[in-house]
């Protein structure tokens, strides 16, 4: 499979579990992660340094069973740096975190992405932000986890 896996990040405890997700589906799947945060327009120079800092360290913390990890501060709304970062990547997927109810009438973050990305979307729903570690959630093993990715996105060994 080509591309990346784009995960948008911010300071918010479902970005965090969005994290851990697109690291555990990045071992699985043989793909790198590429963390973008979104600042606004309007931010100084010294908060988009701040927060690079921040990605830097992130990605510094990918250990020898990840696929790598790169990092982007992109300027704009996040659903559209998301969208553009994916597009720009050709990205395989887009993992997200969600901080409210799951309805796309409330035009969230990870709703807009999901309507607009040129790739398959894995939103994390708050309750599982915390519960993802290493690839599992809710008592799946990494091989059910890695089955589901790979059957949702049409891969070699999705029939495990």
């Amino acid at each position: 499979m080509n591309g990346s896996i784009i995960c948008g990040v911010d300071d918010s405890e479902s970005a965090k579990g969005a994290a851990r997700v697109a690291r555990a589906l990045s071992r699985e799947l043989g793909l790198r992660v590429v963390f973008v945060r979104a600042v606004d327009d309007r931010a100084d120079e010294k908060e988009v340094t701040t927060i690079a800092e921040r990605l830097q360290r992130l990605t510094a913390r990918a250990n020898s069973a990840d696929c790598g990890a790169a990092w982007s501060v992109e300027l704009g709304h996040p659903a559209d740096a998301l969208v553009s970062a994916a597009k720009r990547a050709g990205a395989a997927m887009i993992v997200v975190g969600s901080t409210g109810p799951r309805s796309s009438l409330l035009g969230s973050v990870s709703a807009d992405v999901s309507r607009r990305a040129p790739c398959p979307v894995v939103v994390v729903p708050p309750e599982a932000a915390g519960g993802v570690a290493g690839g599992r959630r809710n008592g799946d093993t990494p091989e059910l986890a890695g089955g589901i990715a790979r059957f949702g996105l049409g891969l070699p060994g999705a029939e495990r």
